[in-house]
């Protein structure tokens, strides 16, 4: 049996959504990429271990798409199943100043939710389109503050479908990366809040936002920062001081706002998109000695 019919058996038990070549362009914020051979939206822990055990069993692989703010697709697509959590994945629940949430929300809707119950620490978030879960596996972060920061526990899923809580060290929170992506998948975590006036938090949050729209891309499509900054510097100025604001290769272009930012402005392919990465990392190399590292996930490529 192909594990395509093998699926559709796993579906008819489950209340999993299914679809086949679905195109993962819809589903980034790059809007970049071919189709992937299936594509699943589990909204229960039941659903998504009865995805951990397929994938176990007939060794397909198994990416968890998030919001796919932070990704970019091979032209090619991915030769394997797409995954999306919603419903109770994507929950919220507060008691007193702290947060369980589920890997599926998306950190704008958790930023301004905790800015309304005057509970501090994510107002940096609202600007970052992606979801929790994503936002647990990268540390992401911005203006000083890295998620990671106000997590107490987090919550995994093992390949045989167990759940698994962590705790913060097990976590191993580092700059834009963690230990949880050894995991078949991340499910939500406990947050730790300061407790403030709901104005003030509100306000810092916008300021932030505010911040954020006035010196970063925001129309065009693109997958947020592309470089990890070096240490010490900015992977942003390295760019602009290496003259490649502007520089573009196909339908990828670097842009004048924010030079870590590369934007689909004419529908470019991945392949145009990874051709200027090479470019920018050999230009920055050459004019300021320092390597850039790519912070952006790839998806169906070889490498």
């Amino acid at each position: 049996m192909d594990w395509k019919d093998a699926l559709l058996d796993i579906v008819k038990d489950s209340g999993l959504r299914l679809r086949f070549r679905e195109p993962l362009a819809k589903h980034t914020y790059f809007g970049i990429g071919g189709e992937a051979t299936a594509y699943i939206e589990a909204s229960t822990t039941t659903e998504l271990a009865a995805v951990a055990r397929f994938h176990r069993q007939w060794n397909v692989p198994v990416a968890i798409i998030g919001r796919g703010s932070n990704l970019l697709v091979s032209d090619t697509g991915f030769n394997g199943i797409g995954v999306r959590l919603v419903g109770e994945l994507a929950k919220l629940e507060v008691d007193g100043n702290v947060v369980s949430v589920g890997a599926g929300l998306s950190l704008p809707r958790l930023s301004k939710a905790m800015s309304r119950r005057g509970l501090s620490g994510v107002e940096f978030a609202l600007g970052i389109p992606g979801s929790v879960g994503g936002a647990l596996i990268m540390n992401a972060g911005a203006w000083g503050s890295s998620f990671g920061d106000v997590v107490t526990e987090v919550t995994v899923m093992n390949d045989t479908g167990e759940l698994v809580n962590l705790t913060h060290a097990e976590a191993d929170f580092e700059y834009r990366h963690s230990g949880l992506d050894t995991y078949f998948c991340v499910t939500g975590a406990t947050l730790k809040l300061e407790p403030g006036d709901a104005d003030t938090i509100t306000a810092r949050m916008q300021a932030f936002y505010k911040q954020k729209v006035e010196t970063q891309p925001f129309a065009e499509e693109n997958a947020g920062c592309m470089f990890k900054n070096p240490p010490g510097d900015s992977a942003g100025r390295l760019i602009d001081i290496s003259g490649l604001k502007g520089y573009r290769i196909g339908g990828a272009e670097v842009s004048t706002v924010h030079g870590n930012f590369i934007l689909n402005i004419d529908n470019a392919t991945a392949s145009d998109v990874l051709n200027l990465v090479a470019h920018i990392q050999q230009q920055v190399r050459e004019k300021t000695g320092t390597s850039l590292q790519t912070e952006v996930k790839r998806l169906g490529f070889d490498d």
